[in-house]
């Protein structure tokens, strides 16, 4: 199960930047932003897709694209642990997986430092090679994206009872 959650979140975070949808963003996300994503992102909070995507559409309005099992809203103006926020996905109704991630402008070893820092929570490198993915305890990935970091939660939906 672990492989196909990791294959359809993939699938969302290496798909090309086409623009799908279009919208005029709010100006700055709520107040909780970095408590409610925040604490999906580190896999601390229940996934939701339909509460997330309602909660990103307040904030940053109409995704900018759909593609790879996602919504894609940009995230101008947002900071959580210190680090900017470019983007933010949560899975659509086509995923087998329920997931919420973030576009991190910074490496993943900054972000994997300012999330210790800020919350204590450590990540763990898979292997020894240089664009080896991190995790934590709960789940939570962190990953090589071009120049960039991507941090996401994922959980399947054949496991949660009543979502078959």
């Amino acid at each position: 199960m672990k492989i196909i959650h990791r294959i359809a979140f993939a699938c969302a975070l290496l798909a090309p930047s086409v623009t799908g949808f279009t919208g005029i963003a709010n100006a700055a996300p709520a107040a909780t932003f970095g408590i409610e994503v925040g604490n999906a992102l580190l896999c601390l909070n229940q996934l939701n897709s339909k509460y997330f995507y309602d909660y990103l559409f307040e904030a940053f309005g109409k995704p900018y694209k759909n593609e790879g099992g996602a919504y894609w809203f940009k995230a101008a103006g947002s900071n959580i642990w210190g680090m900017e926020i470019t983007d933010v996905l949560v899975n659509d109704s086509s995923s087998p997986a329920d997931f919420i991630g973030a576009v991190v402008n910074s490496t993943p070893q900054a972000l994997s430092d300012a999330i210790g820092k800020s919350v204590g929570i450590r990540y763990s490198l898979e292997d020894n090679s240089k664009y080896s993915q991190r995790q934590s305890q709960a789940g939570s990935i962190i990953a090589y994206a071009d120049t960039k970091a991507k941090i996401y939660c994922a959980k399947s939906k054949y496991l949660v009872p009543g979502k078959q």
